[in-house]
């Protein structure tokens, strides 16, 4: 199986770059030629690559259309779906998946036992081979990999001190992309069913946000002279926050660098149904959830459970002072019940890291991985990709992808080789490996890894 391409696009560069270099490096040591990068720009180079691994980030609704291409083009896909961590429900994932796209799937990765069990239910996915392998993301925060955000830790710690980091998670509501709530289901859900599953989500979301931009001013001064960071999830509109700091002089608005480095600087993580309690969680940094309003059936259960959590924002902000100026360095201990939340969600969290687990489960499975399109089928899907992507590039002006390109540099603003190059050097002095190896830049945010040699 090695000595084959893997490809691993990337969508959010702050949220997955990392862990998918991290991964790359590990597949390179095995003798995979690892390629990573922009998703978009990945995509349109699809042709070039001879049959590879190619790595998914998902089997959304969106999804159907690129999956048939890289089938076509005899390239392998596996997956993991960075959004089913944190789910409101079971249905609610379910409802997302394509059913077409999965069909093309060959092998599926989980964050672990609850995710591979959610999984199984979908009909598409339930006669695959699931993992439960855990996320390279969750390898950056495990102790073995501290040294490599020590240096950005540091940074962050002498710009603002002591501080709580407030992060949002409101992009259904607050989207970058005016107008645009990005719940999309696949096309086989009942449209009743969508509305219903919409009409609540959005209703739930933007109480939840109305209720955090009336707590920021009363959180603020509670915190004063301390700061309050706040961290806008990727997707979201950033200027909605700006405002809302305007004339708090201990708030700050963020958005650079990935999330690690910053939780493991704050003092407490304040949120509602966020990803980053989970990360929190396995650093430990203490997280507290503000639920003012509650929804059943449309929270999300694993991140606020792994949380203390308060209806009341007078004490929420009490709790988070507490915690801010409260001396020392200690990492925050998850009870025993929680401890068991966080394990039947997530695996990897000790032993061989999830980048092993992932390239084990893929080089054990190499029989399922083999190409299966016709050289006839991969040439004629070759030309039909090209003939897509020309009449794109040709008619994009014109068409409704007017304010995407500023999205997708939203949210991969760029990245050149020295900086890859620096991030690969401070992995390997975190883990004493990887010497020897290097990023090449094939395309602008494209890279190969190669050995220095090479």
């Amino acid at each position: 199986m090695p000595e084959r391409p893997l490809l691993l696009p990337v969508e959010t560069l702050n949220r997955e770059f990392d862990a998918k270099l991290l991964l790359a490096l590990h597949a390179a040591e095995r003798g995979w030629w690892p390629i990573i990068g922009k998703r978009s720009t990945l995509r349109d180079h699809l042709h070039r690559f001879p049959p590879s691994v190619y790595f998914s980030k998902g089997f959304r609704s969106v999804n159907g259309p690129l999956f048939r291409i890289i089938d076509g083009l005899g390239h392998a896909i596996v997956g993991l779906d960075e959004e089913s961590l944190v789910i409101v429900s079971d249905d609610m994932l379910l409802l997302r998946m394509d059913r077409k796209a999965v069909t093309t799937v060959r092998l599926i990765f989980a964050w672990g036992a609850n995710d591979s069990r959610v999984l199984g239910l979908s009909d598409g996915l339930k006669h695959k081979s699931i993992i439960a392998s855990g996320n390279p993301r969750i390898d950056l925060l495990r102790p073995e990999l501290s040294g490599y955000f020590a240096p950005e830790v540091s940074a962050i710690r002498d710009r603002f001190g002591r501080f709580a980091l407030l992060n949002t998670n409101f992009s259904m509501v607050n989207h970058f992309l005016p107008n645009q709530t990005r719940l999309r289901f696949a096309k086989w859900v009942p449209a009743e069913r969508v509305r219903e599953m919409k009409t609540g989500l959005l209703g739930h979301k933007t109480k939840l946000l109305d209720a955090f931009l009336k707590l920021l001013p009363g959180l603020a001064e509670t915190l004063a002279p301390d700061a309050l960071v706040i961290r806008p999830h990727p997707s979201e509109n950033w200027q909605l926050w700006h405002d809302a700091a305007r004339g708090l002089d201990n708030v700050h608005v963020v958005h650079d660098g990935s999330v690690g480095p910053w939780l493991a600087a704050a003092d407490v993580l304040i949120h509602n149904g966020c990803t980053s309690a989970v990360e929190a969680a396995v650093i430990g940094t203490p997280a507290l959830s503000y639920r003012p309003v509650k929804a059943p059936g449309f929270d999300n259960d694993l991140p606020n459970g792994l949380s203390f959590e308060f209806e009341d924002g007078g004490a929420l902000a009490a709790a988070a002072v507490a915690i801010v100026r409260r001396r020392g360095d200690g990492r925050h201990q998850l009870d025993p019940g929680r401890r068991a939340l966080l394990e039947r969600h997530v695996n990897a969290l000790s032993g061989p890291l999830a980048c092993e687990r992932l390239l084990d489960g893929i080089e054990r499975n190499a029989d399922i991985l083999r190409p299966i399109a016709s050289a006839g089928k991969r040439v004629a899907m070759r030309l039909w990709h090209l003939s897509r992507l020309t009449y794109r590039n040709a008619s994009k002006p014109w068409t409704k992808t007017l304010g995407k390109p500023d999205y997708h540099r939203h949210k991969f603003p760029g990245i050149g080789v020295g900086e890859v190059n620096e991030r690969i050097g401070r992995l390997g002095a975190a883990l004493g490996r990887f010497e020897g190896f290097a990023a090449e830049e094939i395309r602008p945010d494209l890279f190969r890894i190669v050995g220095r040699s090479a």
